[in-house]
């Protein structure tokens, strides 16, 4: 990319109606800070933390950490690298023995690698003696935070992808007619990917430069769709056994869907990365997008749409012949502490600070960082409602508390940059989309079998527990 997220969004901002941030430090929440700053006080030697961030959260982060050092005294050093590179930095650092960290921020996706690469340390000693009685009752979703029913992080931002159409679109009159007349159904948010589909392919008209979708088709980021729409179909990606389901008969029909619905999105889908695939949408004249909460904030600076999209949960399983509704978390960032601090005891107080009610709730309030609401306490609060605004909390809010996973076990990164590439070996017409589907669940065989079948499908049926209720039918094979 070009530019960073973090200096897109602090462009954008610069120029946003978005309200400056409120007070900083009054809050009504339970004051658990207060005593986890005591704590760290009574054990810190002076030295300051070592903290290394993604480039983006900076703003998150610093309001957080700049808190932790006004009450405890204790200095922060933020080290930032490049997005994409922090759990790779972590790995890396710690193959070399290096103490240089004390707190990472990694992607959630990645905790399962950086553990068994010994990158992170084990949480439940420090969880039993510190962490607060209730403390993630409000949590929205916590899937990510554990690998092997031990705690390897704390849970900061609320990463949710879901649906986003345009407001002035769906509610005209004309539109829902004419709608009407040829679907005989009404036009509002799809309970289905296939009625998706069909009002995309309704609404769009290239001839008049309007467009019915902006879904990713660059490279790097169709696999989110792909993910989204086998879950919706009931479908798992393994069996318990740890076969492959990925070329089944629901993933290569999802993958032509995926194709089909192609001819319905703008020309500069191929080409546009996420940034640019915000500034397209933001244009007013395509219908529909899938987002998360990053999209949402730029999405309210922009003149066009703002206060001009209606935000839902993604299509899920069909329950007793009924549509129902999920969340896909996909991303999201992790107070961890790193094995090769000489701090941890430390590092761990200050990532249960920043994640507390309260002081979490002051980072979310920054509009230019990455992290989104995660506790439902974010969402009463006044701030966080200019910069979402309260439609999209309210979606985001149901989306989470029913959330499909990331594939969150060993080798993740490995199983799906092959699903990846799959994907967009048929979209380059390469292949077909059950000869790429065979060739992904023989390459996913083969790391499942070089990393441990026993373990993998330890971990599997572990992961799979967190699943959403109307998945727990699938639980068999």
């Amino acid at each position: 990319m070009k530019s960073t997220r973090r200096n897109f969004i602090r462009t954008l901002i610069a120029g946003s109606v978005i309200p400056a941030t409120a007070v900083p430090y009054a809050s009504p929440l339970t004051p658990w800070h207060e005593t986890l700053a005591k704590k760290a006080r009574d054990i810190s030697d002076g030295r300051a933390l070592q903290i290394l961030i993604p480039n983006g959260s900076r703003a998150n982060i610093q309001a957080a950490t700049s808190f932790f050092t006004k009450v405890s005294g204790i200095s922060c050093v933020i080290e930032e690298v490049p997005t994409n590179d922090v759990n790779l930095e972590l790995i890396l650092r710690s193959n070399a023995g290096e103490t240089s960290v004390d707190l990472a921020l990694p992607a959630s996706f990645g905790l399962a690698d950086l553990v068994q690469a010994n990158a992170i340390a084990n949480l439940d000693e420090f969880a039993i003696r510190h962490e607060p009685e209730g403390f993630r009752d409000d949590y929205l979703y916590q899937t990510g935070d554990k690998f092997n029913d031990s705690t390897y992080g704390y849970q900061t931002d609320g990463d949710v992808y879901m649906l986003f159409y345009n407001k002035a679109m769906l509610d005209d009159p004309k539109e829902q007619a004419a709608y009407f007349e040829l679907t005989g159904k009404n036009l509002e948010p799809a309970t289905t990917w296939a009625e998706l589909d069909s009002m995309m392919a309704f609404f769009h008209r290239p001839d008049q430069q309007q467009y019915g979708g902006a879904l990713y088709r660059d490279p790097q980021y169709p696999i989110w769709e792909w993910w989204a729409r086998f879950h919706a179909t009931g479908s798992l990606p393994f069996t318990n056994s740890m076969k492959p389901n990925v070329n089944s008969a629901a993933g290569v029909d999802v993958l032509n869907q995926m194709m089909t619905a192609t001819e319905s999105l703008s020309p500069d889908v191929t080409s546009n990365g996420i940034f640019d695939n915000w500034k397209s949408y933001a244009q007013g004249n395509t219908f529909c997008n899938m987002g998360w909460g990053g999209t949402q904030k730029f999405l309210q600076t922009q003149d066009k749409m703002r206060d001009n999209v209606i935000t839902s949960s993604l299509p899920g399983p069909s329950i007793n012949g009924l549509p129902s509704t999920m969340g896909y978390f996909n991303w999201g960032w992790n107070y961890t502490v790193s094995s090769g601090s000489t701090q941890k005891e430390l590092a761990y107080l200050l990532a249960l600070f920043c994640t507390t009610p309260t002081v979490s709730t002051i980072a979310i309030r920054e509009a230019e960082g990455f992290f989104d609401p995660f506790r439902a306490s974010h969402h009463e609060d006044e701030t966080v409602k200019s910069v979402y605004g309260a439609s999209y909390l309210n979606a985001q809010k149901q989306s989470l508390e029913n959330c499909v996973p990331d594939l969150y076990i060993r080798g993740q990164t490995s199983y799906l940059d092959v699903l990846r590439q799959q994907i967009l070996a048929t979209m380059n017409g390469e292949f077909s989309a059950k000869e790429s589907l065979d060739i992904c669940a023989q390459k996913w065989s083969h790391i499942t079998r070089k990393l441990g079948t026993t373990e993998q499908r330890r971990e599997w049926e572990l992961l799979l527990a967190s699943y959403p209720t109307q998945f727990q039918k699938e639980r068999k094979g």
